[in-house]
């Protein structure tokens, strides 16, 4: 046991847990590999498997470890001690989300970041798992992380047996990496002219239509909300909001292009502007110089995009023997659970309710606080001074996983 009173205590309460919680195991959980961290000991274990649900439940009520851990890779032996050894059999496909690979999220409060997080694991399930990608819903859980995000589980016959590569392909359709601004707006053969022995073929570009399948839709989506946004501005807004996305090589020129691009698109009689005939016709030939539709593509690649791409953490996906955490484990970070759920259960899900594991009770707990702490568990709300403290269990736990309490030994 740690020396570390702090250390002793959040080890007998999440020993506690392991007695009380029903595990949540994972598919074919004999053909995963195991491994786990501590609160005393700096090592990781790993290489480990369980025949039995017992088995793994003996280990985690008497080895209490701070973070728990599966692969997503099925193995012939999963307890071998080397990966050749162990022969790998296929791997689930994992999308795992946190606030490291989330605009918006740095300097947030744990809570609002929570929030933020989980808008866009809502959109990579529905706009790309479910949606573009068709995976089933009876293939796809859920899992708050118990951390700062969330994880996407894929278990398909059909993806078991996919390599890196083809994992880091789904990444890149999901990111829109490398995506083709000219096959999203593809260049077709309109007027061909003959002067003597010299034939010249003039082209123009192809709006995507929201008939169309993947990231044309999606691009064409994002274009109609960003027309959208500026239609409802003031002039000088629109064209200022413009400038800041459109960097151009002196600034005269840049001012020029940019007037002239609003000027394109928002001016003149209404039903006969640039944006009308855009969305009426699907059409982008609404520009009265090239410069003007090269600025609308730059424009369209540095704002829509960003926006409609999908957020995940790359190497998480395509590592093919990745270990990932164990449903109903506790995280050693927050104390918080790791909830395994299905996509209709995300919506309502807040994770400072229902990750607050069952087995942390109400008896009061001294904790001595080296700041003024505001934490809200179980729909009560506490804000503690800086110093000694009286807290519920579960309550204590939390603050002391995040370093934000120690407990009173007094």
């Amino acid at each position: 046991m740690p020396s570390d009173a702090s250390a002793r205590f959040v080890m007998s309460m999440f020993s506690k847990h392991y007695r009380q919680v029903p595990l949540s195991m994972p598919d074919r959980f004999a053909r995963r590999e195991f491994g786990f961290m501590f609160f005393d000991r700096t090592f990781v274990m790993r290489h480990l498997s369980f025949p039995t649900r017992a088995s793994l439940k003996n280990y985690l009520v008497e080895q209490v470890p701070s973070h728990a851990y599966y692969s997503c890779a099925y193995y012939e032996k999963p307890d071998a001690p080397t990966m050749a050894e162990k022969k790998w059999l296929g791997a689930d496909l994992i999308f795992d989300l946190d606030a490291d690979h989330v605009e918006g999220t740095k300097g947030l409060p744990y809570e609002k970041m929570l929030e933020r997080v989980k808008v866009e694991v809502v959109r990579l399930i529905d706009e790309f798992l479910l949606g573009d990608l068709g995976f089933d819903g009876d293939s796809l859980k859920v899992a708050f992380s118990g951390g700062r995000g969330y994880h996407v589980h894929i278990n398909d016959p059909r993806v078991m047996r996919l390599s890196s590569h083809e994992r880091r392909e789904v990444v890149d359709y999901v990111t829109g990496t490398d995506l083709d601004i000219d096959w999203v707006f593809p260049s077709t053969a309109f007027e061909t002219r003959k002067f003597k022995e010299r034939v010249g073929t003039e082209y123009r570009r192809t709006m995507p239509r929201l008939t169309d399948g993947g990231w044309r839709r999606r691009m064409r989506r994002g274009i109609d909300d960003l027309l959208s946004e500026l239609e409802a501005l003031d002039e000088g807004e629109a064209i200022r909001r413009i400038s800041e996305s459109l960097s151009a090589s002196g600034k005269e020129t840049g001012e020029r292009t940019i007037e002239g691009l609003y000027s394109d698109l928002f001016r003149g009689a209404a039903g006969k502007r640039g944006v009308d005939r855009m969305r009426a016709e699907d059409t982008f030939e609404v520009f009265s110089q090239k410069r003007y539709g090269d600025a609308f593509l730059r424009l369209v690649e540095m704002r829509v995009k960003g926006r409609m791409k999908g957020e995940t953490d790359e190497p998480v996906t395509s590592d093919i023997k990745r270990l990932i955490r164990l449903p109903s484990s506790l995280h050693g970070k927050t104390g918080f659970q790791v909830i395994p759920m299905k996509r209709d259960d995300l919506d309502a899900f807040d994770p400072f309710v229902s990750a607050v594991p069952c087995a942390f009770g109400d008896e009061e707990v001294a904790v001595e606080c080296p700041k003024p702490v505001e934490v809200r568990l179980r729909d009560r709300a506490f804000s503690l001074e800086g110093g000694r403290n009286l807290v519920p269990q579960y309550v204590a736990v939390h603050l002391l996983c995040r370093k934000l309490a120690a407990l009173d030994s007094h």
